[in-house]
C-alpha cells in the first residue's frame, strides 16, 4: 500500500469546558474514527507531566479510554458490543507500554524538532479498539480553536509493516494534506459540543 493509498480515520479533541486546575477532570474530550469502519468512538484524556528519561526534561504525555460504543450505531448494534468481552484478545504492546482495550495514548513527537520543514505531528500515539481488532496509530497536532483554546487535531492509520515510529512519520501526510482531501474534519459536530462539554468550532 503506498502512503498515499493509505486509508485514515478521524482525530479530534477539545478543551473540557470546566477543568479546573489541578483538578482530577480529563482536560480533552473528543471523537476518534478507526481508519475503515464507519462510525466514531468518543473518548476522554487525562494529562500527566513526566520527566524525559533522556533529557530530564518535563513533558505532557495523555492518556484515556473510548466508550465501548458509537454514538452513530444502531440501538441493537450498541446493545450487541456490549455483550462482547472486548479485553479476551488481551493488551496490545507499543514499545515495551501494555495498552489495554479501548485505551488509547499520546506522546510528545520528539522526532518533530529533527526536520521542522516536515511538519512532523505535535503528538504520537496508539489505540486498542480490542476485541482483537488491530492497534491503530495516532498523529495529532496542536492547535487553537474558534475560541482560542488549545485543541487537538489528525488522524488514525494502521502501521505499515516493518517501519519504526520515525519511518511510519515520513510518510505521514500533514494535517493540512489530510483536510484537503476530506480524509479529516476540523471542528466537532453541534450535538457533539453539547453533549461532550467541549469546545467545537
Amino acid at each position: 500500500m503506498t502512503p498515499d493509498a493509505q486509508p485514515h480515520g478521524n482525530f479530534v479533541a477539545f478543551l473540557v469546558r470546566d477543568k479546573e486546575p489541578g483538578d482530577k477532570k480529563p482536560t480533552f474530550d473528543g471523537r476518534l474514527r478507526l481508519p475503515t469502519v464507519e462510525g466514531e468512538l468518543t473518548f476522554a484524556l487525562w494529562g500527566h507531566e513526566y520527566a524525559d528519561p533522556k533529557t530530564g526534561e518535563v513533558q505532557i504525555m495523555f492518556n484515556g479510554r473510548t466508550d465501548a460504543v458509537s454514538p452513530s450505531d444502531a440501538p441493537m448494534v450498541q446493545v450487541a458490543a456490549l455483550l462482547k468481552n472486548d479485553g479476551a484478545a488481551g493488551p496490545v504492546s507499543v514499545g515495551n507500554l501494555q495498552i489495554q482495550s479501548r485505551q488509547l495514548v499520546l506522546f510528545p513527537n520528539r522526532f518533530k524538532a529533527e526536520d521542522p520543514a516536515k511538519q512532523r505531528p505535535d503528538y504520537w500515539g496508539a489505540y486498542n479498539p480490542g476485541n482483537g481488532q488491530p492497534m491503530v496509530r495516532i498523529s495529532a497536532w496542536l492547535r487553537k480553536d474558534r475560541y482560542q483554546n488549545a485543541m487537538m487535531a489528525g488522524a488514525t492509520s494502521y502501521p505499515l509493516p516493518g517501519k519504526s515510529e520515525v519511518e511510519q512519520q515520513e510518510v505521514t501526510p500533514t494535517i493540512d494534506e489530510l483536510e484537503a482531501k476530506g480524509q479529516v474534519s476540523r471542528g466537532m459536530p453541534e450535538k457533539t459540543k453539547k453533549r461532550s462539554g467541549g469546545r467545537g468550532e
